[in-house]
């Protein structure tokens, strides 16, 4: 029987001068099934992420998945709860630093900035801005830590996604999506 390895990015790009930090999926085991996904997000998105914001992050991330031919992500209310409280907890607790969620069970992907209004879908597009170092193939120990945040976005077999957001003290902004089930397998190709 063949060992997979989840693959952890602990990145941290300077906030400094309003650049946004980013931050991919941490080791966990499978993630457990959730409930409530719809391609069209509900006016309750289970989040204090807008409907009308949650919406264009899950259609942006949608066009980039199907770019690689992949299925549509479904927006899920129960991941998005998940990652709002990550999100409150961060900005709360954890001074806005991106620190991943222990023993979550989803692939997560953090991102944290200042100096203008980010939304969910600016998160994305950050996080989808990695495929310029990306160059297909099986991730391993070297080639995944630059662009972990783009290949949990699109690795095939994930379903669902949700997303949450806080403000932090200073006004920095930090937003979570978790995605379900995880990414970012050595051995495996994201698609």
């Amino acid at each position: 029987m063949k060992t997979l390895t989840r693959l952890t990015l602990l990145s941290a790009v300077s906030a400094t001068l309003g650049a946004p930090a980013l931050c991919a999926p941490p080791l966990s085991p499978s993630g457990a099934q959730v409930s409530g996904p719809s391609t069209a997000v509900a006016s309750s998105t289970g989040s204090k992420v807008p409907q009308d914001q949650a919406q264009a992050a899950l259609d942006f991330q949608n066009a980039k998945r199907h770019d690689v031919g992949v299925p549509p992500l479904q927006w899920s209310a129960d991941l998005a709860a998940a990652a709002q409280k990550w999100a409150d907890h961060l900005a709360a607790d954890e001074h806005c630093n991106l620190v991943h969620t222990v023993n979550d069970p989803y692939g997560e992907n953090l991102f944290g900035g200042s100096g203008a209004p980010y939304t969910a879908l600016t998160a994305s597009q950050a996080w989808y801005s990695e495929i310029a170092k990306y160059h297909y193939g099986v991730l391993n120990g070297t080639n995944w830590f630059p662009t972990g945040h783009y290949t949990q976005m699109v690795w095939r077999n994930t379903t669902q996604v949700g997303m949450g957001q806080a403000t932090c003290s200073g006004g920095q902004i930090v937003i979570v999506a978790e995605y379900n089930p995880p990414g970012n397998y050595l051995g495996q190709k994201p698609y």
